[in-house]
């Protein structure tokens, strides 16, 4: 089978020059790298935004980077990926407002976000320019944040597989095998190509990331009969309406308390 770029990641990468593993924040262990109480969400900040601002050198050096982009074509494209992302980073909710909280004050959930991360870290960039290729904004490369913790291999509820927990009709859908033989939703990159489609898919269907992230969640079906019931309404409404499940308004709030948390306040 085709190795794709994702499927062996790098085991030491850099942050703005420096190695990560070295920095004083980060603790070698058997397994991941995990970073240790004291950094907490503040260092977490600097890594995602290095990341994600496609500043980074996580690149493994057998996979080569993309052709440099004209002066005028960068700047325009930084433009649009800047707009994409203020608009992820600025929905103004309480929903949104509490699990941020969480995020940086209560410490099982500053565990759980930074080891997510750390996990993620050889993947990140990669995902980051998969999400960007596809005209998606480049910070939904967080997703597998709460999908997975960024664990390639992680099993979730109704057989949903990998990084992006992906349901094996789904992965069929979008292209992927899935079969006795071979799961397609286990290689990283093949699965962010998938997801990356999907949420493509959902957000031309449903015409804001919020109700996308839904249908990505609980089901497109979910969502349809949501509308037919109440057509128009957002998908804040529908949650309060309880036309959507509670399981849902958590992970869309979570996923844009992460958000926030990697762009800046002041962009908004």
């Amino acid at each position: 089978m085709r190795r794709s770029k994702l499927t062996d990641p790098v085991t030491s990468w850099s942050i703005g020059g420096g190695s990560l593993a070295a920095h004083p924040g980060f603790t070698v262990v058997a397994g991941p790298l995990l970073l240790t109480p004291h950094v907490g969400v503040r260092f977490l900040t600097i890594m995602l935004t290095t990341v994600l601002s496609g500043c980074s050198s996580m690149r493994s050096s057998a996979v080569p980077g993309p052709a440099a982009a004209p002066p005028g074509a960068q700047a325009a494209r930084d433009a649009a990926r800047a707009k994409s992302d203020r608009g992820l980073a600025c929905l103004n909710r309480p929903e949104i407002d509490a699990w941020e909280r969480r995020l940086r004050f209560e410490q099982r959930f500053q565990v759980s976000v930074t080891d997510s991360v750390a996990r993620g870290a050889p993947y990140l960039e990669r995902v980051r320019e998969i999400m960007e290729d596809a005209g998606l904004p480049p910070t939904l490369a967080l997703l597998p944040v709460v999908e997975s913790g960024f664990r390639p291999g992680a099993r979730g509820t109704l057989g949903c597989r990998g990084l992006w927990q992906l349901r094996a009709g789904t992965a069929r859908r979008f292209g992927l095998v899935v079969n006795a033989h071979r799961d397609d939703r286990l290689d990283p990159e093949l699965a962010t190509r998938a997801a990356a489609r999907y949420l493509r898919l959902l957000h031309a269907r449903y015409g804001d990331w919020p109700l996308a992230l839904a249908a990505y969640n609980a089901g497109e079906g979910r969502v349809d009969r949501a509308l037919a019931l109440h057509p128009g309404a957002t998908f804040w409404a529908l949650a309060e309406d309880r036309q959507l499940p509670h399981a849902s308004l958590d992970y869309v709030s979570h996923f844009f308390a992460v958000v926030r948390i990697v762009v800046p306040p002041k962009t908004c």
